[in-house]
């Protein structure tokens, strides 16, 4: 048996194994979108000890500094022995939480859960179910990462052995979260008995176990769309509790797009456009009493997965970049040394490089393969940008959809929902054409909609009904079912 310490955030845990073990079978704590095939460089870790030599997709991957100061791949490199591993540091703070909220008829008597089962994401938040206060939130990343960044991925994944995998990866993960935040209050899962969990169609089918198979293909059907109360079993709660999890309206406009409808302002009067920009763009207009919804798969480049030197927004990572007398200025999370590129600064970039001429429409680089932003060790790709194109092109076809189907020429707000929508600048959103131009005075983000959707129903369980109303009256478009669909698609990759 060998040793492998762990270290994250300062804190060592240590794990006994069987060498060889690939790095990344040592920590459930690493996001791997390429499902660990070593071509998204995301599970960059530092390991020092007896590990296997370089590979060459590490050698390609990785610059020659970078392996010389012992930066591998997890889920390329092997401990051979004993081993410290040092991962990232946590996710930080900017995903926002619901806060305090006012109280109804909760659907418990003492302490409850609200919990967002995002595809990247996890954010778990604990209240006082007798006064609406909110105790804590708690947010990790989904270890369902390790199976590819998107859900048809994972749902791959589970057609073909691996769905008990990816249930126990995310209960196991909710239950650590939920129960880091009974602990940092000093309650016991006994106090807690209500929770509320959202989450997109496909990522309840996994955790609930309910086969995927329907939603890997044409017509995508959703036989299965929640609404009720479920076991709990797996969550630290009072014996006998349930969780209520919403309904999905289908195969891709899910629970979450309930809560974040009910946790926004899309319900207010006026035209409404709300639009959640993860990895599954989910978007919804209401129009009077009808509502009309698609979603599109924009893929993981808003959150920069994939990016040469992309990473999550962290202390380090360039979240704001302006152009000043010519030059570019960048500002990162906690005011740290650059280290990397998160969405929001990848999208003020690409802003910014329009501006001064450093980028054609077209994506077109002029510095060649790729450019370094001034005074920093940080750089764009062409490929970076290609990816950028791609999933702009999916979020502003499906955007111009619904807008051209409602007949709507005029539109009261556009709410940006999930951590880059509200990150994001609406002025570079405009330049860049994510946005319709004519939206960019109107558009705000809204934070985690999905997760104070799901707080608000723990606390009133009045809104249930509004959420079944939601649920039952969205009429489901597809995108790809369009006649000017593969038109828009082409169109829409232009830069402005």
């Amino acid at each position: 048996m060998a040793e492998a310490k762990i270290i994250r955030s300062g804190k060592t845990t240590t794990v006994a194994f069987t060498p060889p073990a690939s790095l990344a079978s040592l920590t459930d704590d690493l996001t791997m979108p390429c499902g660990g095939q070593g071509y998204c460089g995301k599970c960059r870790v530092r390991a020092k000890g007896a590990l296997s030599k370089p590979t060459a997709v590490e050698k390609k991957k990785l610059h020659a500094d970078r392996l010389a100061k012992g930066m591998r791949l997890a889920c390329q490199a092997l401990a051979l022995g004993d081993v410290t591993i040092t991962l990232p540091d946590a996710e930080d703070s900017r995903k926002t939480a619901a806060g305090d909220l006012a109280v109804g008829k909760a659907m418990g008597t003492k302490y409850g859960f609200a919990i967002d089962l995002g595809t990247t994401g996890l954010c778990v938040m604990l209240y006082d179910l007798a006064n609406g206060k909110q105790l804590c939130a708690k947010t990790a990343a989904n270890p369902q990462s390790r199976y590819g960044a998107d859900v048809l991925s994972r749902i791959k994944h589970a057609m073909v052995g691996d769905a008990a995998a990816l249930q126990t990866a995310i209960r196991n993960a909710l239950f650590d979260l939920c129960a880091e935040a009974l602990l940092s209050q000093r309650l016991a899962p006994n106090d807690v008995d209500a929770a509320v969990l959202t989450g997109n169609t496909a990522m309840l089918y996994l955790l609930y176990g309910v086969d995927p198979t329907e939603l890997s293909a044409s017509p995508f059907d959703c036989k299965t769309r929640f609404g009720d109360l479920y076991n709990a079993s797996f969550l630290p709660m009072r014996k006998g509790s349930k969780v209520y999890v919403p309904p999905c309206i289908s195969a891709f406009l899910g629970a979450d797009t309930v809560c974040a409808a009910l946790g926004s302002d899309l319900l207010k009067d006026g035209v409404r456009l709300l639009a959640d920009l993860g990895t599954n763009g989910e978007m919804l207009l209401r129009q009077g009493e009808s509502f009309v919804g698609c979603s599109c798969a924009a893929g993981p480049a808003f959150e920069a997965v994939g990016l040469a030197c992309g990473m999550a927004a962290v202390t380090g990572a360039i979240c704001e970049v302006r152009l000043s007398g010519g030059h570019l200025l960048c500002q990162t999370v906690g005011n740290e040394t650059p280290k990397g590129l998160c969405g929001s600064g990848v999208l003020d970039l690409l802003a910014c490089m329009l501006r001064r001429g450093d980028l054609q429409n077209d994506g077109t680089l002029k510095a060649g393969l790729r450019m370094y932003i001034e005074d920093t060790p940080i750089y764009i790709t062409q490929q970076d940008v290609r990816a950028f194109q791609l999933a702009k092109s999916a979020v502003r076809t499906g955007l111009e959809t619904l807008l051209e189907t409602a007949g709507s020429t005029s539109v009261d707000s556009l709410e940006l929902a999930g951590s880059f929508g509200t990150a994001l600048n609406p002025r570079s959103a405009a330049r860049t054409g994510l946005i319709p131009p004519a939206l960019q005075n109107v558009t705000t983000g809204v934070g985690n909609a999905a997760a104070k959707g799901a707080a608000m129903l723990l606390l009133s369980r009045d809104l249930v009904r509004t959420a079944q109303r939601i649920a039952a009256q969205t009429k489901t478009l597809s995108l790809a079912a369009q006649p000017d669909f593969n038109d828009r698609l082409c169109r829409y990759t232009t830069l402005g």
